[in-house]
């Protein structure tokens, strides 16, 4: 990979910030769809670095994976499920479309309760949902009471997620980039790289990645080996550090 001839931190160690706000390549990765799988979550706590680990609520290890995560020092997440344009999405709390906008909070509320210690949330799916205004103010509503922020997954160019947290004073940023929507060590490593391009372009990004073999693997080997002027950094850095985070586009693969 590229990043040996931009430098190498292994011997120092990976570093975190306690909020980024100066113009530094600050990079956050977040690994989606947790909860599932033991082992696999596992082996992403086990990386070196402040790793963001989301979390599905209602799933079989969900409240086990979120112990793990916190016993290992990572940021947890809960990965919330929403209603998608092209796909049904079967995991067990779902915020769809035929949920009235009043029980949202409710069932974000159920949700949490079986990922506990959550600092934030992001969007699983949900090209649908996150165009709807009205279940987005709804969303951010209660995140706002709960003091929770907000990482919009991007699954869909004609998100409206954003600007509702904004309005509710919910601290949010948008994914830059996604890391495996080619699961294989190859197109994955392209992805890092991309990611530490723009964190260092931009000043910050954030890199949304799934529990795939390749992935993991990649990210234990690059995270370890980042230049020196990169930082891993949690989701809720970028978010509470950086209101204006700018908008990313968004890869067909995501609809």
């Amino acid at each position: 990979m590229g990043f040996l001839l931009l430098g190498i931190l292994a011997s120092q160690g990976l570093r975190a910030a306690t909020c980024p706000l100066h113009n530094h390549g600050n990079l956050a990765v977040i690994i989606d769809d947790l909860g599932y799988n033991l082992r696999t979550a596992k082996v992403a706590a086990a990386i070196p670095a402040p790793l963001t680990m989301s979390i599905i609520p209602g799933t079989p290890y969900a409240m086990e994976v979120a112990d793990l995560g916190a016993r290992r020092g990572k940021e947890v997440m809960l990965h919330m499920p929403m209603a998608a344009v092209r796909t049904a999405v079967s995991d067990p709390l779902v915020l769809d479309k035929q949920l009235p906008v009043a029980d949202i909070s409710q069932r974000v509320q159920e949700a949490l309760l079986s990922v506990p210690g959550a600092a934030g949330m992001n969007n699983h799916m949900g090209s649908a949902l996150t165009t709807n205004r009205r279940a987005m103010d709804a969303l951010m509503s209660e995140l706002a009471a709960q003091d929770m922020f907000f990482i919009d997954s991007r699954t869909t160019a004609e998100t409206v997620a954003r600007d509702a947290a904004k309005a509710q004073g919910v601290p949010s940023a948008s994914r830059t980039v996604f890391l495996d929507n080619n699961p294989v060590l190859a197109a994955v490593e392209i992805q890092i790289e991309e990611a530490v391009r723009r964190a260092l372009v931009e000043g910050y990004a954030i890199a949304i990645g799934h529990p795939h073999p390749a992935t993991l693997t990649a990210l234990s080997r690059a995270l370890p080996r980042l230049p020196p002027d990169v930082t891993i950094v949690s989701a809720s850095q970028i978010a509470r550090c950086h209101e204006n985070h700018r908008r990313t586009s968004m890869p067909r693969a995501a609809r």
